[in-house]
């Protein structure tokens, strides 16, 4: 009878770590989808936003915010400003990203700094920050990742 106890609880433990390895192997699956469709969802974030500026009138616009926003009618600033604003949320992703995701941290944020520094590189999107900061702004940290983007 000792015997078969021992063998039992031998099976039981061999049972334990089966379905242990089991659910790790499904979590680690999970995780790995899970990831995969974060990263499709910051991809579609900065295409979305690209994608406005097939819009040539749009173009257009941000052509000549570039330039001068002082220069622009006070609609013309809205979409140029929202475009802007639109633009520096959607690259946040590639921050937080940076924290959790497989790729390298630094590539990550290296990816942010590009987008940020070539858009926010134009005397027009400066004058643009700038005021922006001062009237509404984005979260705290996001306003001073942008700030060592640009500087």
């Amino acid at each position: 009878m000792n015997d078969f106890s021992t063998i039992a609880q031998f099976a039981g433990v061999i049972g334990v770590i089966l379905s242990m390895l089991t659910v790790a192997k499904q979590i680690h699956d999970n995780t790995q989808q899970s990831k995969l469709a974060n990263w499709g969802v910051l991809s579609e974030r900065y295409m979305s936003v690209y994608r406005e500026t097939n819009n040539l009138e749009l173009a257009n616009l941000i052509a000549k915010g570039r330039q001068s926003y002082a220069g622009l009618t006070d609609g013309e600033k809205i979409s140029f400003g929202h475009y802007l604003e639109t633009l520096c949320i959607a690259n946040e992703g590639a921050l937080v990203f940076s924290k959790t995701f497989t790729r390298n941290e630094e590539e990550m944020i290296k990816l942010f700094n590009r987008h940020i520094q070539f858009h926010l590189s134009f005397n027009g999107s400066r004058e643009w920050w700038t005021q922006f900061k001062i009237e509404r702004g984005l979260p705290s940290d996001l306003t001073a990742a942008i700030e060592r983007a640009i500087v």
